[in-house]
């Protein structure tokens, strides 16, 4: 069946629009002080040749297992990224050829200027070569890749779907303050957050310092955090904490009326601060990774500011309907719901577990704990006179 491309078109040209500004803005500057500072000029050629063999080897041992992957699993055979990008890839042959050379090129120039150039990438073409290896390189690169193939797929089918969806219901085809305004722009933050997200999966470039530093490496870590995405929470969320099955907001919330109009600007100002945060981490966002530690934007005021304006922007539109259900049943869906918020705490429990093995994180987390919107709200409750 044909594939629509338009949607694919879209999402993959806002990335490379994306990408790009990125390159320009951050990029640039780091890629010209690396040069200046870390270029090697005692390395014999022929050294540095074989490395870039063993490295473009090891890439390609990688490309290989995504394509299997892609090839078995139905996570992905049947996601719209994958489908439009073997669709699409019958058109743009010479483009991936001029990727080809392009990789080649990157790969060269990213060892050259690179402070230790013996990177998991060689370790991989050592190991495929059936060379020594460090086994701790080989695991982060399978790693790495796991989690670059699953959330990059998620992201840019979740932005295909949501530009179409867009385009079918603009914000602006509704009248203002109406629920169908708010959703559509509800739709458009959604689609502004994946877009940032996919652009940062795809950003992992070590020549602009964009790359992983380290992974998680806990079961727990990784479990509490596939939980909170396709495929996994649609069915966990059918079969145990399915809080949205009951009366909506529209039995309690007269639409149009002044409660709705407040209620809905709080849950969009919500939202916002989420996207705010992804903003934030420009093309070093990512799950599971630590790319640096982001201490810009709402991560000035608290650790976890995606985390907890995200889940705030749950319970807003939530309890109007548990209201609406009554005691029992109220009682009940809000506990389901609790239960998400929880899983979202452990979370960023095991990110903080992570991150805290670097340095620059734990002086980060103690200016937080002294001077983030927490300890100011501290010190203004306890600084009031005494009735």
């Amino acid at each position: 069946m044909y594939l629509q491309l338009g949607p694919g078109i879209g999402m993959a040209l806002a990335l490379i629009c994306l990408v790009a500004t990125w390159i320009v803005i951050d990029g640039a500057p780091t890629v010209q002080q690396a040069w200046v500072s870390r270029k090697r000029k005692d390395e014999a050629p022929a050294i540095f040749w074989r490395r870039i063999g063993t490295k473009l080897v090891g890439l390609a041992a990688l490309l290989g297992v995504v394509v299997i992957a892609c090839s078995v699993f139905p996570f992905f055979t049947q996601s719209s990224a994958v489908r439009w990008i073997i669709e699409a890839g019958h058109t743009t042959i010479p483009l991936s050829i001029a990727l080809a050379g392009v990789t080649i090129f990157y790969v060269a120039i990213t060892d050259l200027v690179a402070e230790e150039p013996d990177d998991y990438l060689n370790q991989v073409g050592r190991a495929v070569l059936m060379q020594d290896f460090r086994e701790e390189d080989v695991l982060f690169a399978l790693r790495l890749l796991a989690i670059k193939c699953f959330f990059l797929v998620l992201m840019f089918s979740g932005g295909m779907a949501a530009l179409s969806d867009l385009a079918e219901r603009p914000a602006w085809a509704f009248p203002p303050l109406s629920a169908a305004w708010f959703e559509g722009l509800l739709r458009l933050t959604f689609l502004l957050d994946t877009l940032l997200a996919a652009g940062g999966y795809v950003a992992t470039f070590k020549l602009f310092g964009w790359h992983v530093r380290a992974t998680e490496t806990t079961v727990l870590g990784w479990l509490v955090c596939l939980i909170c995405y396709e495929p996994f929470f649609p069915a966990i969320s059918h079969a145990f904490v399915p809080y949205r099955e009951g009366p909506g907001w529209e039995h309690l919330i007269q639409e149009g009326s002044a409660v709705f109009i407040l209620w809905s600007v709080a849950t969009l100002f919500c939202l916002l601060i989420y996207v705010w945060a992804t903003v934030a981490f420009g093309p070093r966002f990512s799950n599971l990774t630590h790319r640096g530690i982001i201490t810009s934007g709402p991560y000035r005021f608290m650790k976890h500011p995606a985390y907890v304006s995200k889940n705030i922007a749950w319970w807003l539109v939530a309890i109007p309907g548990f209201l609406a259900s009554g005691l029992a049943e109220g009682l009940a869906r809000a506990g389901m719901l609790a239960i998400v918020s929880l899983i979202y705490l452990l979370r960023a429990r095991a990110e903080e577990r992570m991150l805290s093995r670097d340095p620059a994180y734990r002086d980060y987390a103690e200016r937080v704990a002294a001077h983030g919107l927490l300890a100011m709200a501290k010190r203004r409750l306890t600084s009031r006179p005494a009735a």
